[in-house]
């Protein structure tokens, strides 16, 4: 069975900010890389610096 991820409200609106802060084309890119980054770490019920962390990983390279 595989894993959900849970978010708090708060941690769902600081990955939109971020993701809606690329441009389109490279929004999933980041959604997918943040998913894999978590999965591969088994974090299923991240910290808020957790999911900081991982942001920062999935955004390398992704500026405008």
């Amino acid at each position: 069975m595989t894993q959900q991820l849970g978010l708090s409200d708060k941690q769902l609106r600081f990955i939109t900010a971020a993701a809606t802060s690329l441009p389109v084309e490279k929004r999933s890119l980041f959604l997918q890389r943040l998913a894999v980054y978590m999965r591969t770490h088994n974090i299923f019920h991240p910290r808020d610096d957790e999911i900081e962390h991982a942001m920062q990983v999935a955004l390398t390279g992704l500026s405008a």
